[in-house]
């Protein structure tokens, strides 16, 4: 009869060994599945942040930026932070279209004046006609920001 109750609590005993490492396991991976979720998360949250800095940067820095090299630095970091946009923010339709225009904006009236000038600069003869002296002056006090 011991033999019997021996033999019965051994089988008992793989079966029970069994379904606790299985138990283990599941629960194991369910922590797992729930770990690179949340790594998941955390990257999407980091990628945004670096998009939302750049933009922070570009309009942060702009009005005091004092070289052409600035700029256009900043100009391109923005803009290839925007290129991430459609994959990091894919449901939001209205930032994509407000990013597009505050970049157009940036082209059409900071990067472009500030070559305007730079070329008004290095063709002095060109001051003389009293249109693009006025053009010029126009422009310079629209990029010359005092902090």
């Amino acid at each position: 009869m011991a033999e019997h109750v021996l033999k019965g609590l051994r089988d008992f005993a793989a079966v029970a060994v069994s379904v606790a490492v299985l138990a283990v396991t599941l629960s194991f991976n369910r922590w797992q599945r729930r770990l690179a979720r949340e790594q998941l998360r955390h990257q999407l949250y980091e990628r945004r942040m670096a998009v939302y800095s750049t933009f922070c940067e570009l309009l942060t820095d702009l009005p005091y930026a004092n070289s052409r090299e600035k700029v256009t630095s900043l100009s391109r970091s923005a803009r290839l932070a925007r290129s991430e946009i459609p994959f990091l923010f894919e449901d939001d339709r209205d930032l994509q279209t407000y990013v597009d225009q505050l970049l157009q904006r940036v082209n059409d009236e900071v990067v472009n004046g500030i070559f305007f000038l730079d070329g008004m600069q290095q063709q002095p003869g060109m001051m003389n006609d009293p249109t693009i002296a006025k053009s010029w002056t126009e422009r310079a006090s629209q990029l010359i920001t005092y902090p």
